[in-house]
């Protein structure tokens, strides 16, 4: 593909990384509001008859949608560093993409909704208790319990450490965007790998790593901004 081909991709990856940048203060706000992630079935069903919106917020709906978006962040980084470093940029685009496949796989939210409406339209005891163990297993099977979920975490993380690596050198990206984004990226990988085992330990990466990803993604958009304005001088003087 030609530098004019790959354009529209990278201002396309530059709107997603934007739009990434402000999900971190976006669900900073949705947690304060509605609160973190509930536990038991029977609370959840009953958040998500009161207001299904809410419920599928709170069961990690914006953390889906900042993941997705890697799919459309990713290639535009990548086709800058193919001639750069092509194996490791490729490998951490397969990371990234395979990593949301997982997590989007292992999401319970309109599982929860789907069994929550049956839950209240039954009308005898045994298929409610039969509804919440049926709860109770998409739970077990979400993206913080579940094997997908867990290499889901691992894949994107590690993508995003190796597509850090893959810019240096690289004079499209500043050095405050590789180290931010192994800072970041590198933190997240470290509380996930601990969370199934030590998760008050986890927990205080959390706090430390939040700021390295603002950094991160408000750099990554700089620098495809200044990609793009370098490219429409050039080809303006051509």
């Amino acid at each position: 593909m030609t530098d004019h081909q790959i354009v529209p991709l990278i201002k396309t990856s530059k709107v997603a990384i934007f739009m990434q940048l402000l999900m971190i203060p976006v669900t900073i706000v949705i947690v304060a509001i509605i609160g973190v992630p509930l536990d038991s079935v029977l609370e959840i069903y009953i958040d998500m008859e009161e207001n299904p919106l809410t419920g599928l917020l709170r069961d990690d709906l914006y953390n889906i949608l900042m993941v997705s978006l890697y799919i459309f962040s990713f290639p535009g980084l990548f086709f800058i560093l193919r001639r750069h470093r092509f194996s490791l940029s490729f490998v951490a685009m397969i990371l990234i993409f395979s990593g949301v496949i997982f997590a989007l796989s292992s999401h319970s939210g309109f599982s929860l909704l789907h069994l929550s409406k049956q839950y209240w339209s039954a009308t005898d005891e045994i298929s409610r208790v039969n509804l919440l163990a049926a709860g109770e297993t998409v739970i077990s099977q979400n993206m913080w319990n579940s094997s997908s979920g867990y290499f889901a975490g691992i894949f994107l993380q590690g993508g995003g450490i190796l597509i850090s690596i893959a810019m240096i050198g690289s004079t499209d990206f500043s050095k405050l965007t590789i180290i931010s984004g192994v800072a970041a990226n590198g933190l997240d990988l470290i509380q996930h790998l601990m969370h199934p085992f030590l998760p008050e330990v986890s927990q205080l990466f959390m706090y430390v790593m939040g700021p390295f990803y603002l950094i991160w993604f408000f750099m990554l958009f700089k620098d495809l901004k200044h990609y793009i304005k370098i490219y429409n001088k050039e080809n303006e003087v051509g």
